[in-house]
């Protein structure tokens, strides 16, 4: 299992949650974030380029590592 580190603050209320995660969009974005700061890095093989599958995995174009 990967651990997360959080770097910053969850929202404290229903208004600071709806306000930042306004729709599924928003959440998905947030979420790639915070597993990829520096954009997507295949955890095998390091390579930068990924598809997206219709399940919302990230595969790997090189290794295709999900």
């Amino acid at each position: 299992m990967t651990n997360f580190i959080i770097t910053e603050d969850f929202p404290k209320n229903q208004k600071e949650f709806d306000q930042r995660f306004s729709g599924e969009q928003a959440c998905h974005e947030y979420l790639f974030q915070l597993r990829w700061p520096q954009g997507f890095i295949c955890p095998k093989c390091r390579h930068t380029s990924y598809w997206q599958s219709a399940r919302g995995l990230f595969i790997c174009t090189r290794c295709e590592n999900h």
